[in-house]
């Protein structure tokens, strides 16, 4: 069951990213490499977080977005080409993609190019997907998947919206087995060529939607565009006989469960959360420092205490999404602890950075939309609680910021 159809690639050799430090690239780049494919990219001279991958799997960044850049490494064979390209720097419009276009060199979105590495061919796998939505949590979600599956052997390749992921883990990588997780995006491919939703370019067996907000005002014009988008998703994009795990504690997400009970009778649908309704029910959290225990009941039966090396509730309902898959994967319980205590978050996520002479902890942290912000800061004061907070707010995005000036100032209130 395929709602977008993707032109297939063929015969690749090599692989361009353009914008390739963007931290969706950089995952897609990482599997392309392992895979033995010959890859290189553009982007701006300026340092991102991903610079240090990049160099240390020896990638090769082109400086600007020069057409002489695609030429030579085409080396006169742009059959054997495939141009990835990231939204920003003008996506399709790039002079890069412009001339490739000129080439009849092969390009692909980066929505695209994720549903496109999902499908397997281009590894000549057939890929069990994992899809991980939500307007918040889901690069946690997604690299403790990444991280829980390979501490259980089912070493998966997988593809994060981060640099690192802790301990000992990249933004993507090529698995042994033929499970893929993907971090699923719900802002569009391109601004002005390709509107499709990146998501929506997956057609995974297993999903994983861990909430539904607004966000992306200069997409989305109210929630109900997003919900929408969402529900487009569940309905059409997950495959036949395949698995929803949801945040049943999601209004939003309840809505569309009800919608997929009559329309897609096929679906696995498991739920968590805190509501005593859910299949997955967390309880009896305790917030250690950075770090926490808690309970999980399935179906109204003890399912085990489980420890968690990062700080907040709202991550102990992530780690239930993820303990619900590993179950279903049927992977043995003590295992499943084990993978959970093990995961130490992703770069620039409540990530220590250092301490000052005087004794100061200097945490960093990616969120930008005023939940994320809200509950990290929660989570910052319940494990520091003697500690006097001082936040350095960086906006992200000029839309967001304008539509939610007064959410962005109650989550500071604190």
């Amino acid at each position: 069951m395929k709602t977008i159809e993707i032109k297939q690639p063929e015969d690749i050799q090599k692989i361009y990213f353009v914008g390739i430090k963007g931290v969706g690239m950089v995952g897609l780049a990482l599997i392309a490499k392992e895979a033995g494919f010959d890859v290189r990219g553009s982007d701006v001279s300026e340092e991102f977080l991903t610079d240090d991958v990049l160099k240390k799997f020896d990638i090769q960044i082109d400086n600007g977005f020069k057409e002489t850049d695609i030429e030579a490494f085409a080396d006169g064979n742009p059959s054997k080409l495939l141009v990835i390209t990231t939204a920003a720097h003008d996506g399709l419009s790039n002079p890069q993609c412009l001339y490739a276009a000129s080439q009849n060199i092969q390009i692909l979105t980066h929505g695209q190019a994720v549903g496109y590495f999902m499908e397997g061919d281009l590894f000549k796998k057939n890929f069990k997907g994992v899809s991980v939505l939500g307007c918040h949590g889901k690069t946690t979600i997604s690299a403790f998947v990444s991280f829980a599956l390979k501490a259980v052997s089912l070493n998966p390749t997988y593809t994060v919206g981060t640099s690192e992921i802790f301990p000992g883990m990249y933004a993507g990588g090529l698995g042994l087995s033929d499970y893929f997780v993907a971090e699923a995006d719900e802002f569009i491919s391109d601004i002005k060529q390709d509107k499709i939703v990146k998501f929506l370019y997956q057609h995974p067996k297993y999903a994983i939607i861990n909430n539904i907000d607004f966000d992306h005002p200069d997409v989305y014009a109210d929630l109900n565009e997003v919900i929408a988008t969402f529900r487009k998703f569940c309905l059409e994009n997950i495959q036949t006989n395949g698995t929803l795990i949801a945040n049943g504690d999601d209004v939003n997400i309840l809505d569309i469960i009800q919608e997929l009970n009559q329309k897609r009778k096929d679906l696995s649908i498991i739920t968590y959360g805190e509501n005593q309704s859910n299949d997955y029910v967390v309880s009896g959290f305790q917030e250690e420092g950075l770090g926490s225990t808690f309970d999980v009941h399935k179906k109204d039966k003890p399912f085990g205490q489980f420890s968690l090396s990062i700080p907040g509730y709202y991550n102990a309902k992530n780690a239930l999404s993820v303990i619900a898959l590993l179950d279903i994967l049927e992977i043995d319980h003590g295992k499943i602890q084990a993978a959970i205590a093990g995961f130490k978050g992703t770069k620039r996520r409540q990530e220590e950075v250092g301490k000052t002479s005087a004794g100061m902890i200097v945490l960093d942290d990616y969120a930008h939309h005023p939940d994320e912000i809200e509950k990290t800061l929660s989570a910052i004061k319940h494990a520091f609680p003697e500690k006097k907070i001082i936040g350095m707010f960086q906006p992200h995005t000029i839309s967001r910021t304008e539509s939610l000036k007064d959410e962005f100032a109650r989550a500071f209130s604190s």
